[in-house]
């Protein structure tokens, strides 16, 4: 292991570096030979000091992807990130790559569970072997992109609007140079920095007028509020309970709809992403879910999966 990237890097992320196992390109007669197709989308370019081209080798019976690669330019942590995307993505079907988050991918990279395994402003290179990925899904599918997703505001990062919104939001960004670690949107062009600036702002007001709105929401008991504020209540304390570790292990909960059975309260949810194949979903979790749901709306609250 070379020691100069030992000592900049943690163990994981050195050694995916020094020892990059899915770097490198599928041929169409490899793919043949898996009974696949092959399928390649290109993200980034050389100017922008990133370029990412993810290969996977299809089987467009199910969709699933049997075997992923990828080849970069870019500063060394990316290869260990773009490592770990391809492998995660091995056997999962197209759909499934929508489920990737930055948290989970980021944690499959720490030594130490506390520890973040990238330094602040390598974190965009997390950001984008996710962009690239869900880009990837979209164009495979033959998504047709809205005009946010199609539009770089940037000539400092390849992310779309629609993308640093998205960041903006996910990991709560208020400042320009937070968003820049994330992003790496408005490093080094200026011109951008005002739209960039905006688009924070804009995140900050939505945050203060849902504070409001749940202010709003406490001060009325839960048993009094109507289905649609109630299913509000839910996601709201869900939001500053359980939701940040269901993430945490690349899964999320959709509250579906709360129903009134007598005294009882029946909230009913679906898990998402990782919690769905989860064998501790329909105990633990649910367990978890349910008592915090009573601990901050009502103790006669019982969660139902579907």
């Amino acid at each position: 292991m070379d020691q100069q990237t030992n000592n900049e890097y943690g163990i994981k992320v050195a050694m995916f570096i020094n020892e990059p196992k899915y770097l490198g390109t599928i041929s169409e007669e490899e793919a043949k030979a898996l009974g696949a197709t092959l399928f390649s989308y290109t993200y980034g370019d050389e100017s922008l000091g990133y370029k990412l081209t993810i290969y996977w080798a299809v089987n467009t019976h199910e969709d699933t992807i049997v075997r992923a690669r990828y080849t970069y330019e870019g500063i060394a942590s990316g290869i260990a990130v773009n490592h770990i995307l391809a492998l995660i993505c091995t056997n999962k079907s197209i759909p499934q790559i929508n489920d990737i988050s930055y948290k989970a991918l980021e944690r499959l990279l720490r030594d130490n569970p506390t520890i973040e395994a990238l330094p602040a402003s390598e974190r965009y290179t997390i950001t984008f072997a996710i962009d690239a990925a869900k880009l990837a899904v979209k164009e495979y599918i033959h998504t047709p992109l809205s005009h946010e997703e199609k539009t770089v505001p940037c000539k400092d990062s390849p992310m779309s609007i629609a993308s640093i919104k998205e960041s903006i939001e996910l990991h709560n960004i208020d400042t320009l140079e937070g968003l820049v670690e994330y992003t790496k949107a408005g490093s080094s062009d200026a011109a951008c920095k005002e739209n960039l600036l905006s688009y924070i702002e804009a995140h900050q007001k939505l945050l203060e007028e849902q504070k409001e709105a749940e202010n709003a929401l406490a001060d009325v008991p839960f048993r009094e509020l109507s289905t649609g504020y109630k299913i509000m209540a839910v996601e709201t304390a869900i939001d500053n309970t359980v939701r940040q570790f269901l993430i945490m292990d690349g899964g999320d909960i959709d509250v579906l709809n709360v129903k009134e059975n007598g005294e009882i309260f029946e909230v009913y949810i679906s898990y998402l992403g990782a919690c769905s194949d989860c064998s501790s979903s329909g105990t633990g979790t649910l367990q978890a879910i349910q008592n915090a749901l009573r601990d901050k709306l009502d103790p006669n609250i019982y969660v139902i999966a579907i």
